[in-house]
């Protein structure tokens, strides 16, 4: 198990750096600048900025300097939010992404697994269809046409959750959030695990136990070890796309979170802004998938011997 976290976390590092540098070099290549407004800053003025943010240094220059600043923990200054450090933004903005990503991928799981579990019964039962039709609508919907659904319905109509902002993470103003960034994941994990169980149910070992007359549900848990490791292998996958759904639902709910932020440092080129946001996914994204690695190895021993 040492062996598989040594090998995974080696490997993330040229991930991360091509990522940084990726990011780095397109942020810089894209039209417009930090300082750019519909009224022109004095060529002075400006150009005392680009110098006291390095910006008048040759790109390779700013990148080295850029990942100097990394490596000690620092993501520079706010270009956007002037009287800020990056470091100060993401101190109150990514306790409230965190939280929200938690309880959509939490949500996900347990809502998933259950929903799948009632389906995998029988291939054209009721609980099956539901499971198929959850899935579909899960999926297909986008979270900037769920998000004004709920709102509309469930805020301007019955009046019961309120349509907006974070209440310092009040447990109303975060229902609607969370359930939008969970149905999709919900509708893929649900339908991960019907499919994994009924896999599972079919295995020899499963076919032996049957035969020996044990109960269902002592059945069921036997096989949902080998069954839960589809959903457990796309957890990964999961808590990136929350991430990045975070930009869209935190927008439309107005909450101050990091994909709140994100739009603003792209709408305003504020590159600090931006890169310190995707290196922070990005090292999340190599986190979970780290998380979900240990796990598929603890539950496959087949994993731990390669």
């Amino acid at each position: 198990m040492l062996r598989l976290i040594v090998a995974r976390l080696i490997g993330a590092v040229p991930t991360l750096f091509l990522i940084v540098a990726a990011a780095f070099f397109l942020l810089r290549l894209a039209p417009g600048g930090p300082f750019d407004a519909e009224r022109a800053l004095d060529p002075d003025v400006a150009q005392n900025l680009r110098r006291i943010y390095r910006l008048d240094r040759p790109l390779a220059e700013q990148f080295w300097l850029y990942l100097v600043s990394l490596i000690e923990g620092d993501f520079g200054p706010s270009l956007h939010w002037r009287d800020f450090s990056v470091n100060e933004l993401f101190a109150k903005a990514l306790p409230v992404s965190a939280a929200l990503g938690a309880e959509a991928l939490l949500a996900a799981l347990l809502i998933g697994v259950a929903l799948g579990l009632a389906g995998a019964g029988r291939e054209t039962g009721l609980g099956a269809r539901l499971v198929d039709g959850a899935a579909f609508f899960g999926v297909v919907l986008p979270a900037f046409v769920v998000a004004p659904l709920l709102q509309l319905g469930f805020g301007l109509t019955l009046h019961v959750l309120p349509v907006g902002g974070w209440e310092g993470g009040a447990w109303r103003n975060q229902i609607l959030p969370v359930f939008t960034l969970a149905l999709p994941q919900i509708a893929i994990v649900a339908r991960l695990m019907q499919e994994g169980l009924r896999d599972a149910l079919a295995l020899p070992h499963i076919r032996t136990l049957r035969a020996f007359g044990l109960p269902a549900w002592h059945i069921q848990a036997h096989a949902l070890r080998a069954a839960v490791l589809p959903a457990l292998s796309y957890l990964g996958l999961a808590a990136a796309n929350v991430l990045t759904g975070s930009v869209v639902v935190e927008t439309i709910f107005g909450i101050p979170g990091m994909g709140r932020y994100f739009v603003d440092g792209a709408l305003g080129r504020d590159y600090t802004l931006v890169m310190g946001t995707v290196v922070i996914v990005a090292a999340l994204v190599v986190f979970f998938n780290l998380m979900v690695d240990i796990g598929y190895a603890w539950l496959d021993p087949r994993v731990r011997d390669e």
